[in-house]
């Protein structure tokens, strides 16, 4: 409730106790309701039209005084309370109980709605007739958003656990089959002799493969719920070396480079795997999704933007992304490119381990042009 500064005069010689009796009790209760500005009070006749106004109403409703008095209450009411009879209703309720409460959506002057505790007390005078409604509203749209905020990440929070859970069990429960699979395929071509050429079952070979490397990619997944990863200092550097090392065959086959330029921010505090994992998949699909019209180059940087930060940006001059492709690229089974083999899992699963760590990734791309990744680490990772 806002503090107000409604003093009284004081002729000399006159104490505040003095100044006080000089005024009746109703005046001294006007000023104080006239000066509250957090809470919408006012007064109502028996027929519901306003008949009293302070600043907390003009605040919260958006109506001046002169605007808004002898008005029916009904005006701070949604079309349909209105059509369904509600304020009445509710005058109906505060004459039988004596009060009324209530929270719900109400009309400002400009139209948009707030949500408000709404408390409507029955007023009788001295000979028990009764005279009116006496109506304190609240403002909680700021509290109601902050609910409905907790309650749509509470949910999320269940649909990531849930689909935790459920890839948990698929990268698991599919091994068996995918390997009797395989052994099943390798007995039939022994049946049928080493010397003849086979290529339906060439064909179920390449698939069982890429299976195979969708329960790796699962299986990655399930290990992101363990957000408890030990730390430990990391040479980035080597382990870019290692990971280049890895995709040495890959870049043969396109002619990519890879560059490298850490200004000395070659140390990072992170479980090795995880930072592993992230460089091996940015470097793979800069190479993977690289353009047929020019050599692949891709640039590995460190930049320290702010002592709190720093930020490893991967650049590729490859194909690219439009505007629509860079809004799903970090999707789950989102493929921008699906002339590509992939899983669709890479860059999730990237996102995953930078945001169980407390860091984050961006994407600027441009579709045939290229497309640049940036990871931001906070400073406890260095």
């Amino acid at each position: 409730m806002s503090k107000t500064n409604n003093s009284l005069p004081l002729t000399e010689g006159s104490t505040s106790t003095e100044a006080t009796n000089n005024l009746n009790t109703a005046e001294l209760y006007r000023l104080l309701i006239e000066g509250v500005n957090d809470y919408a009070i006012f007064m109502l006749d028996t027929s519901g039209s306003i008949i009293t106004w302070n600043a907390g109403a003009e605040h919260i409703k958006g109506y001046k005084a002169s605007e808004i008095i002898g008005k029916h209450f009904s005006i701070f009411y949604p079309r349909e309370a209105i059509e369904s009879n509600y304020p009445q209703f509710e005058l109906t309720k505060a004459k039988a109980d004596g009060k009324f409460e209530d929270e719900g959506w109400r009309v400002r002057k400009d139209g948009t709605q707030i949500w408000a505790n709404v408390v409507i007390t029955a007023v009788y005078n001295k000979q028990g007739k009764h005279i009116g409604f006496s109506k304190v509203t609240r403002d909680l749209s700021e509290r109601r958003k902050n609910e409905e905020l907790m309650h749509k990440n509470q949910e999320l929070l269940r649909i990531n656990t849930d689909l935790d859970n459920f890839v948990y069990t698929a990268s698991h429960d599919l091994k068996a089959p995918v390997i009797n699979l395989e052994g099943l395929v390798e007995v039939l071509k022994e049946d049928l002799g080493d010397n003849t050429h086979h290529p339906i079952l060439d064909r179920i070979t390449a698939s069982i493969n890429r299976l195979k490397n969708v329960i790796t990619d699962l299986t990655e997944v399930a290990r992101l719920q363990d957000s408890n990863a030990t730390k430990e200092v990391v040479e980035l550097q080597g382990l870019l070396e290692e990971v280049k090392e890895d995709l040495q065959l890959n870049m043969e086959r396109k002619g990519a480079r890879i560059h490298s330029n850490l200004q000395g921010f070659s140390l990072l505090r992170y479980p090795r795997k995880n930072l592993r994992s992230i460089v091996y998949n940015l470097l793979s699909n800069a190479i993977k999704y690289s353009s047929p019209d020019r050599v692949p180059e891709i640039n590995v940087t460190m930049t320290q933007p702010s002592p709190e930060q720093l930020v490893l940006s991967i650049a590729d001059n490859g194909l690219g992304m439009n505007e629509a492709q860079r809004d799903k690229v970090f999707q789950m089974y989102r493929r921008m490119h699906t002339h590509v083999e992939g899983s669709g899992l890479g860059l999730y699963i990237v996102k995953r381990i930078l945001e169980n760590n407390g860091d984050r990734i961006e994407v600027e791309s441009e579709e045939g042009v290229g497309s640049t990744f940036k990871i931001y680490f906070k400073a406890t990772s260095y």
